[in-house]
């Protein structure tokens, strides 16, 4: 999830709907029912929170990977390789992989030039603490995963915990903004709309 998809997701989501009248409806409907000890034992803001968390902790964790791959980039550019040509020709060379794959046709030659241009990389990255960066980044993309699957399996005894489930939902499956106007991302949406309307007609009454 490179550039944390998820996060940015989230956010554009949120960034449609009033975030803070979601919660302030949440903490309504918990005084309003104070005396019900299975309201009280709700666990979808904690699981919601937590998810919140994880998605905070991979965006930082990314602006670090991102902020070292920088550096490095500005350090040595991308690895170049020297392409093969006649004995007059002048010396030339690749950065890009699309660059290496016009320049050599497929085979054995083409698969040592990246190889080579990869091993220079990981070699420059490893010194600069880029590989134990993605492994941090991959962890937590592994821990949002695991914490949304968590929530939108626990039961949901509110309507602003459907309306979270339906947050989570959008915000790691939805392949995108280009799938907005496509079923069933769109009617999810439209769902979602509804359920925030209706919540702030059933509160204004």
């Amino acid at each position: 999830m490179r550039g944390s998809p998820t996060r940015r997701r989230l956010l554009a989501l949120l960034s449609n709907l009033p975030l803070i009248a979601l919660q302030s409806r949440g903490a309504e409907q918990h005084r309003i029912s104070q005396a019900d000890t299975a309201s009280d034992a709700d666990p979808m803001p904690r699981l919601f929170a937590e998810f919140q968390g994880l998605l905070k902790r991979h965006a930082s964790v990314i602006v670090t990977r991102d902020g070292i791959e920088t550096a490095l980039i500005g350090r040595i550019g991308w690895p170049r390789v020297a392409l093969p040509g006649g004995p007059d020709s002048e010396p030339c060379y690749a950065a890009e992989l699309a660059e290496i794959a016009q320049a050599v046709p497929p085979g054995r030659r083409r698969q040592r030039l990246v190889r080579r241009r990869q091993r220079r990389w990981d070699e420059a990255a490893a010194t600069v603490g880029l590989a134990e960066a993605d492994v941090q980044e991959a962890t937590l993309d592994g821990a949002v995963l695991a914490a949304a699957h968590a929530f939108l399996a626990t039961p949901a005894w509110t309507c602003h915990a459907v309306m979270l489930k339906l947050l989570v939902l959008l915000s790691v499956h939805a392949p995108g903004l280009a799938s907005d106007e496509t079923s069933p991302w769109r009617e999810l949406r439209l769902i979602l709309a509804d359920l925030d309307r209706l919540t702030a007609e059933g509160l204004n009454r």
